[in-house]
This record gives C-alpha cells, structure tokens and sequence, in this order.
C-alpha cells in the first residue's frame, strides 16, 4: 500500500516535471526550426555544431555537482523516469521525505519561470532534473539534424567522372527511380495496442472532425491515409504529437512529416497544415496548455515504450 501511495505522488510529480521539459523544448526545437528556412545547410550545421558543445558541456557540469542525476544518461526518455530510473532511490532520507510529502498542487509554473531554482527546496535537485533531461533529448535532436546535413553532403560531393570522346553516338541513360523515399515518415513502431490507445485518445478528445477507427490512424503515421483528417484543435494536435515525440515514439521532423504529406487539414481553413502552422501552434502550447491536456497526458503514460 505503501508503494502504491509512493508511485501516485511521484507520477503526480512527473506530470509537472514533463510539462517543464516539454514547454522548454518546445522553444528549443522551434528555435532551430526558425532558422532552417533562412540559412544555408552548411551555416545551420555550424550553428547546430556550437550549440551540441555548449550543451554537452552543460550536462557534464550538471552530472559532475549532482551525481544522483547521473541516472538520466541511460532514462531520459522514460515516461516514467521518477519511478524508473534509480534517481529516487539515490536521494537521502530527506531528500525523499521532500518530495513524498510536496504538495503537487502548490506548485505554479509562473514561479519556476520566474525563478528557475525557486522549487529546489521543496523538490531537491529539481530545476536540474528539468535541464538534464531536456538537454539529453535536445543533444540527441542535433546530432540527429548535424547527421542529416553531413549525409546531405555526402550524397553533392561526388568525384566527377572523368570524359571521353567518343564517336559513337552513346544512348542516353534513364534516370534511375528512387525506391523507399517517404517510407515510415514519422519513424515510429507503434504496436496495435498502443494504436487503440492513441485512437481512444483523439476519439475521446475530438481532435479531429470525425471519429478515426485504429485503420485509419495506422494508415496516418503511414502517411497513407487516402484523404485527409481535419483538425479540431491545432493546437491539442500539437500537444499530441509533442508528447510522442518527447518520449521516442516518433520523430522530432513531425511537423515536416505532417505538412510534407498533406495529412491535416486547418482548423480554420480547408488548406493542409504546413509546418509554419504547426510550428506557431506547438509555440502556442509553450504560453498555455490546451483544452484536453491531462486527457493526453494520462493516455499518454499508459503507451509502453519497447
């Protein structure tokens, strides 16, 4: 019984640890998409470069004065990192007594805003538990965009063959046809049981204009759909697609993949989404959160991570 109590106040607590990560990476990777439409690959890498040193270098300072956060390396992208990880179990007896007896609802997102550290005493450690986590799964987004561009470099600089005269007249070759491009587009591996789960979800919450069966969502992560769905709420669809992605189930390109594929159509107009619309939505969500988030959030907790 005791445990039972123990895990309740520490998902109660995660669900506050999880919005502070995803309002701040929100910002983050909004900020790195900004300025991939008004630079050059080579100038956004260089940037992207700077940047994945500088927090690396952070991460390190934090793991080196806080060692109990060592943990977050090998759980950051645990939904349930609290309960998970070996982070709890290597506070001290008061420590643990802190966050066992913190009133969740005492806490306000203003304060933490204002004052990064303001909630340290009452929750040790817990503005830095925010940055580890939000800095492991930013580093894993830049490198993951430093290796699309280097690839992207790769496939331009190719050694020009060298020429010959020939006089026989030579029969034009055929542009060869790229097979596999667009295959799996949101990089996810969605069990049919988490399908079900997903589709409840955005049932339950209407995010769409029509009810979606468990096909139809499969045939939409597939990028497959036949027609396209309509959005309720651009920005619970956002929130939605965030929250995926911060815990691994699909890629950070989302919003490419969403727009790329004319998969949505606006709340307010009968255009398909582009990633502008879903890149001011998802900053939208780091100012309030939508209608509908703890019905998402408590969906959410219940997909398992293989």
């Amino acid at each position: 019984m005791e445990n039972d109590n123990l895990k309740i106040q520490l998902d109660s607590i995660q669900q506050i640890l999880s919005y502070c990560i995803t309002q701040a990476y929100n910002i983050l990777i909004g900020n790195v998409l900004r300025k991939k439409g008004c630079i050059s690959d080579m100038q956004l890498k260089e940037i992207l470069q700077k940047e994945y040193i500088r927090i690396t270098d952070e991460l390190s300072f934090i793991y080196l004065n806080y060692p109990a956060l060592a943990c977050v390396e090998e759980y950051y992208n645990a939904a349930d990192f609290l309960w998970e990880s070996t982070f709890f179990e290597s506070l001290t007896k008061e420590q643990k007594q802190k966050y066992t007896s913190f009133s969740v609802s005492s806490f306000e997102y203003t304060k933490y805003i204002k004052t990064h550290t303001h909630y340290n005493d009452t929750l040790p450690m817990f503005s830095y538990l925010v940055d580890a986590i939000l800095y492991e799964r930013y580093a894993k987004y830049l490198i993951g965009e430093i290796e699309r561009i280097e690839l992207t470099e790769v496939q331009i600089v190719q050694p020009r063959p060298s020429i010959l005269v020939n006089d026989e007249p030579c029969e034009q070759k055929k542009k060869p046809v790229i097979v596999g491009k667009g295959i799996n587009p949101f990089q996810s591996e969605f069990t049919d049981e988490q399908i079900e789960i997903l589709t409840a979800c955005i049932n339950e919450i209407q995010l769409f204009t029509t009810h979606i069966s468990a096909k139809l969502l499969k045939d939409f992560f597939a990028c497959k759909l036949k027609g396209v769905l309509k959005s309720n709420n651009n920005r619970q669809l956002a929130y939605l697609m965030q929250s995926l992605n911060l815990r691994g189930f699909i890629t950070d390109e989302w919003q490419s993949a969403i727009a790329r594929n004319e998969l949505v159509l606006g709340k307010t107009k009968d255009t398909p989404l582009t990633r502008t619309d879903l890149s001011t939505a998802t900053d939208q969500i780091n100012m309030k959160q939508p209608k509908g988030w703890e019905t998402i959030d408590n969906y959410i907790k219940q997909l398992k991570k293989g």
